[in-house]
């Protein structure tokens, strides 16, 4: 029985059993073995699996298939062939090793409308392949697209990313600011602040901030009354004009900066708002969309999650350290005890004792 083999030897491998007659793969939910790129076309590929061999043929896909990276219109599949449909590689082969797991195909309860094996495109290209070299003018994302369907699948893509390097165990502070750096790469922005809520006082403190300019002397450039408005009502504040905004007309900051736009987020844990997370920007020519504060909110809820993850494992870590060090102290008090002891039992030190005890009995005489 022939099979398909996708990312072999890899922790991705997903191992498809090609039953025998037509065999389709493609973006569609139809296809006997379901694609989900972007680029790849709906009917994309069809193998024919018949007793005198397996044959390949493309579609008519936009982006072509191809076996050992020559593109084909049709082929004889021989054991080893790789084929490719967009990012997606595949190795052909005959029999299956008896290391290699058993293609779920092999259940034939599994085997019928409702189920569907996709494999996830291997995307490991870096952030800066996702960005464009600027954002539109209808937003400050860079990595804008006239069709909504690209446009989502780009977002989420960027989102995965995201949450991808955000899962590493920082140090707070060094998060903080790779939460800052990712912002300023996804993102036309002039500065960007994360406050965190002080645990005794309750109170928003400027944790880290970045600026396109130098930001010595200069920590305070985001309104307080934008920043507290977002923490204590736990709703995402954007304001397109923000000198001319009402609700901030007596916010000194904001016409001291220059202030044109901004948005602030809550950083939201699972019970509590932890901080909030600020944007803006001062060119007349920009103007914040509904689009970038969902964007920002999703981001704001990975890093949210980041840094909740981050202060839970570097206290444990510092709790750890502490039983560690009071558990040591035990152990050298414990050995200095027995040491004492042992001393104490000696019978040197027992005839010593006898002796001083006899000398000092004598001088009181």
């Amino acid at each position: 029985m022939p099979y398909l083999i996708y990312a072999p030897e890899t922790p991705d491998e997903r191992v498809y059993e090609l039953k025998p007659g037509v065999n389709t793969l493609g973006r569609k939910i139809d296809n006997t073995i379901v694609l989900l790129g972007e680029t790849v076309s709906r009917y994309h590929a069809q193998i024919h699996v018949t007793p005198l061999g397996v044959t390949i043929q493309d579609c008519g896909s936009s982006n072509h298939t191809f076996v050992n990276q020559v593109q084909i219109n049709i082929s004889e599949l021989r054991e080893g062939d790789v084929i490719g449909c967009d990012r997606y590689e595949f190795k052909f082969v005959n029999h299956l090793t008896t290391s290699r797991p058993k293609p779920i195909g092999n259940n034939q309860e599994l085997l019928s409308d409702n189920f569907k094996q996709i494999p996830l495109p291997q995307s490991q290209a870096p952030l800066e392949d996702l960005m464009e070299q600027k954002s539109s003018d209808d937003s400050i994302l860079k990595f804008q697209s006239r069709d909504r369907e690209k446009q989502t699948v780009k977002k989420l893509k960027v989102l995965l990313e995201i949450s991808k390097q955000l899962c590493s165990l920082d140090e707070p502070d060094r998060l903080l600011q790779k939460i800052l750096d990712l912002l300023f790469q996804i993102m036309n922005i002039d500065h960007a602040a994360i406050l965190l809520v002080n645990q005794e006082s309750k109170q928003l403190e400027l944790k880290a901030a970045k600026s396109l300019e130098d930001l010595v002397d200069r920590q305070q450039f985001y309104s307080h009354k934008i920043v507290d408005l977002a923490y204590h009502s736990g709703d995402a504040i954007i304001t397109k004009d923000a000198k001319g905004d009402q609700r901030f007309k007596d916010s000194n900051s904001i016409f001291q900066e220059e202030i044109q736009n901004c948005m602030c987020v809550p950083l939201k844990n699972y019970t509590e708002v932890i901080g909030v997370l600020y944007v803006d920007n001062l060119s007349l020519f920009i103007s914040y969309t509904d689009e970038d504060l969902e964007f920002l909110s999703a981001l704001s809820n990975q890093a949210a999650a980041a840094i909740h993850m981050s202060r839970e494992f570097h206290k444990r870590e510092q709790k750890l350290k502490q039983q560690v060090l009071e558990l040591q102290i035990q152990i050298n008090q414990a050995k200095k005890e027995s040491e004492v002891e042992e001393i104490i039992n000696n019978d040197s030190f027992k005839r010593l004792v006898q002796k001083a005890e006899h000398l000092r009995n004598k001088n009181n005489q």
